[in-house]
């Protein structure tokens, strides 16, 4: 908590976006259950794994499909305070003077659905897809405007 001190009072802040986190999760359900449905339909399970090996394998892809399914689930604490010497993000201060330059990148993989988020800076590379108005808040903290 002293850190915070240090960077002075607090400016404005920025929580996770519920609703992004809940729709790409649902989203990514639905997509699952589709695949699903139609590898059963298409191909009736008759029984358990013919062997260990193909348990594991499976049993892997399941996990793996979870996974993929249920990360979004985890930026549902994803915080950004903005003070007036410097931000906290995820319970971490860094100072403006330790951050450097921030600037904002919107990126789409050919692979993704969604754009993500970052807020580069010469400290490290953030990822804010899921904070609700990072750049927006950013924005009015320090410069004033939208």
């Amino acid at each position: 908590m002293q850190e915070e001190k240090y960077i002075g009072p607090k400016l404005t802040e920025a929580h996770a976006d519920m609703g992004k986190i809940i729709f790409q999760t649902s989203l990514r359900i639905l997509l699952a259950g589709v695949i699903i449905v139609a590898g059963i339909r298409g191909n009736p399970p008759k029984g358990g794994p013919v062997n260990l090996l193909a348990g594991i394998i499976v049993t892997l892809i399941i996990l793996g499909a979870a996974v993929w399914v249920f990360f979004p689930l985890k930026h549902c604490k994803d915080f950004m305070a903005f003070h007036e010497n410097g931000i906290v993000f995820y319970k971490r201060a860094w100072t403006l003077k330790e951050l450097g330059n921030i600037s904002f990148v919107d990126s789409k993989s050919n692979r993704a659905l969604f754009t993500r988020t970052y807020m580069r800076t010469q400290a490290k590379v953030f990822d804010i897809t899921y904070i609700k108005d990072g750049k927006k808040n950013f924005n009015r903290a320090y410069y004033n405007f939208i």
